[in-house]
């Protein structure tokens, strides 16, 4: 197996799994509780909330512990939005945002919200004059991802910053889903971000709103004591405490990594557009995590199918958008139906290997040469 969908979900780390595995097995008391497991549960929590803190310099954030990145993209906009209506119902966004930010912003759309979309360059990124043209006395938020998970553009979060210092009304949410574990960020040009363990070599089923704590929500999920007012539920101890591990182990050796990521990234560019005169780069300015490819002439989903009876794991799109073979966001980019139809993203790992993208190269040339 060559699984190269990193961007998709991760395989979980060795450390963390077993982590995982060891508070289910020992600390496994309800964390409300007042007896002495539920304490040392509780404690548990709160050494896990200490670290995430530290590795994320978020000492100014209430860590909100969720089900994963989509709860807390919809904790973040319509618990925010419920919170703040009454000054004012307008948001700005950007249109490289995930499925679960758009599905928010769409549902509020419907409520009476007014959701503005911000242009973008040719690179993809957002256009701040606009951004402050667009401000208005009723804007409460702007929801901006940092990174996009399908090209992998990076938007400049500190200068969008700069734009917000003049409103201070007017709060800002990123979705860093696909940057936290993957390069340094700064949380603290934000007011809320999101993101999630899988895609950090953690557990599927666990994640994270970072609250400034100067910031009002209200809670998308209702229920019994928990870790915070804004998410009611018993804490998942085991789950927390493995998405501590998880921020630990990915940020560990993380230049040797990074380096190692830069590398394969050239290395795959490199020997692949060169050689296949159909081949076309799409993703040429984001981070070297994702390469998005469109070869012209062969669908999406003909190339990835081929591909996986091989072994060899890439995605068409995002995996939250894979039901369709046409590419809205490689569309909006390059403004081309061709290249929308053919694109695919291939993402890459520290655990990625040059005999693995040997073998993908092989492979999408033989699968050319039959559909030729």
């Amino acid at each position: 197996m060559i699984y190269l969908d990193y961007s998709a979900t991760t395989p979980v780390n060795k450390d963390v799994l077993e982590a995982f595995n060891e508070a289910n097995l020992k600390i496994y008391g309800n964390p409300n509780s007042s007896h002495e497991l539920g304490i040392l549960a509780r404690q548990m929590i709160e050494e896990t909330t200490s670290k995430v803190k530290r590795i994320l310099n978020a000492n100014n954030y209430e860590v909100i512990y969720t089900s994963g990145a989509t709860e807390a993209n919809n904790l973040a906009i319509k618990g925010f939005a419920e919170a703040n209506k009454h000054r004012g119902k307008h948001i700005i966004s950007s249109p490289y945002e995930h499925s679960s930010v758009t599905s928010c912003l769409n549902y509020l759309a419907k409520i009476g919200y007014e959701i503005d979309i911000l242009d973008t360059d040719a690179f993809g990124l957002v256009d701040l004059k606009q951004l402050e043209e667009l401000i208005r006395p009723d804007t409460i938020l702007v929801s901006i991802a940092m990174i996009n998970s399908e090209l992998g553009l990076k938007q400049d979060i500190k200068q969008i910053r700069e734009v917000l210092k003049k409103h201070p009304d007017v709060k800002f949410h990123s979705d860093m889903t696909q940057a936290i574990g993957k390069i340094n960020v700064d949380i603290n040009y934000c007011d809320l971000v999101s993101f999630s363990a899988h895609k950090i070599y953690g557990i599927k089923g666990i994640g994270a709103l970072l609250r400034k704590e100067s910031i009002n929500l209200i809670p998308v999920i209702h229920g019994g004591k928990s870790t915070s007012i804004f998410r009611g539920g018993t804490p998942p101890t085991p789950l927390i405490h493995s998405l501590g591990v998880a921020l630990e182990k990915v940020y560990e050796d993380f230049d040797i990594k990074t380096t190692h990521i830069v590398n394969m990234y050239k290395y795959l560019v490199n020997e692949l557009l060169p050689n296949i005169d159909i081949a076309n780069l799409n993703s040429k300015t984001g981070i070297y995590h994702i390469v998005n490819i469109s070869f012209l002439g062969i669908k999406a989903h003909v190339l990835q199918k081929a591909l996986s009876k091989r072994n060899i794991y890439i995605s068409t799109q995002t995996a939250c958008n894979s039901e369709s073979s046409f590419s809205l966001t490689v569309k909006r980019l390059t403004g081309s139906d061709d290249l929308a139809m053919s694109s695919v993203r291939i993402s890459l790992s520290y655990l990625t290997k040059k005999d693995e993208l040997d073998k993908l190269i092989v492979a999408i040339k033989e699968i050319i040469d039959e559909n030729s």
